[in-house]
C-alpha cells in the first residue's frame, strides 16, 4: 500500500515537473488519485458520446439495420474525438453544479467540487503517457 502511495507521488511530480518545463499550463498541487479517476472516466464518457453521436449524424449506426457490435466497435476504433481540456472541465463541471443541486440539504460534502482545464490537460497526459490513445 505505502510502496502504491509514493509510486504515485513520484509519478505526479513527474507529471508537474514536465508541466513546469514546458510552460503550458498553469501549475497545478498534486491531484487526489479519486479525482483523477473521475475526470479520466469522463473523459471516456465524452469520447464515447461525440464518437456515437458522430456516428449516428453521418447515419453509419441506424436504429431499423439491427445491431452488430462487431461492426459497431470497428466503426468507433476508426471514429475520431475532439478534446478540448476547456470544454470537458466546464461539461465536468455543470454536471457537478446539477448534482449539488439535487442534493441540496444532504450534510455530506462531495469528494470532488469541481475541476480546471489544467487538471483534465494533466489526465490526459497522463492517459497517453500510459498508451491510452486519445484520437
Amino acid at each position: 500500500m505505502t510502496f502504491l502511495l509514493w509510486e504515485s507521488i513520484f509519478f505526479n511530480l513527474i507529471i508537474l515537473v514536465d508541466y513546469m518545463q514546458r510552460g503550458e499550463d498553469e501549475p497545478i498541487d498534486i491531484i487526489p488519485p479519486e479525482k483523477i479517476a473521475f475526470i479520466a472516466y469522463n473523459i471516456g464518457v465524452f469520447e464515447s458520446v461525440q464518437k456515437f453521436g458522430s456516428l449516428i449524424v453521418n447515419g453509419k449506426i441506424r436504429g431499423n439495420e439491427g445491431t452488430d457490435v462487431s461492426r459497431i466497435a470497428e466503426l468507433l476504433t476508426e471514429a475520431s474525438a475532439f478534446y478540448d481540456a476547456e470544454m470537458i472541465s466546464q461539461l465536468i463541471n455543470a454536471m457537478l453544479r446539477n448534482y449539488r443541486n439535487n442534493t441540496k440539504g444532504q450534510t455530506r460534502k462531495p469528494a470532488i467540487e469541481g475541476v480546471t482545464a489544467s487538471e483534465v490537460n494533466y489526465v490526459m497526459r497522463q492517459l497517453k503517457i500510459t498508451g491510452i490513445t486519445l484520437s
